[in-house]
């Protein structure tokens, strides 16, 4: 895991407590999306979207290993955290050459049962419902 101070973020209070599956991260000319699907099948999947971001990062869940600064904090099952003080956002500036160093910058993460996606964005992500009927 990048290293930095996991805060708990309850965008959608009804998943709070629920695992959720990554089902897939799409970058592509409908924007930046990722397709959470809760453990319980009643429920629809989520769909995460980003209007703009700088960076992201998935990897799978199980390659993961390593602590966070403050891990009495963690709790899982939970999907939403921001990170402060996260090592992800330094390596940005540094490979960015500190461009973006001025703009607030928030680091998401999107813990999942499958994948972890990392987000560095301006702007917190929109959320909407799967409504097609798909699980």
């Amino acid at each position: 895991m990048w290293q930095g101070r996991y805060r708990r973020w309850n965008p959608v209070p009804m998943l709070e407590g629920k695992i959720l599956w990554c089902e897939g991260v799409h970058d592509d000319w409908e924007g930046f999306r990722i397709w959470l699907r809760p453990d319980d099948i009643k429920l629809p999947m989520l769909i995460v979207r980003f209007e703009y971001y700088l960076m992201y990062v998935n990897s799978d869940e199980g390659d993961r290993i390593s602590k966070v600064l403050e891990p009495d904090s963690f709790g899982f099952p939970h999907a939403f955290w921001k990170v402060e003080d996260s090592a992800l956002l330094s390596e940005f500036h540094r490979q960015s050459v500190g461009v973006h160093e001025k703009i607030p910058i928030t680091h998401f993460a999107f813990l999942s049962g499958s994948d972890c996606v990392d987000v560095l964005a301006m702007e917190e992500p929109s959320f909407s419902y799967e409504s097609s009927g798909h699980q």
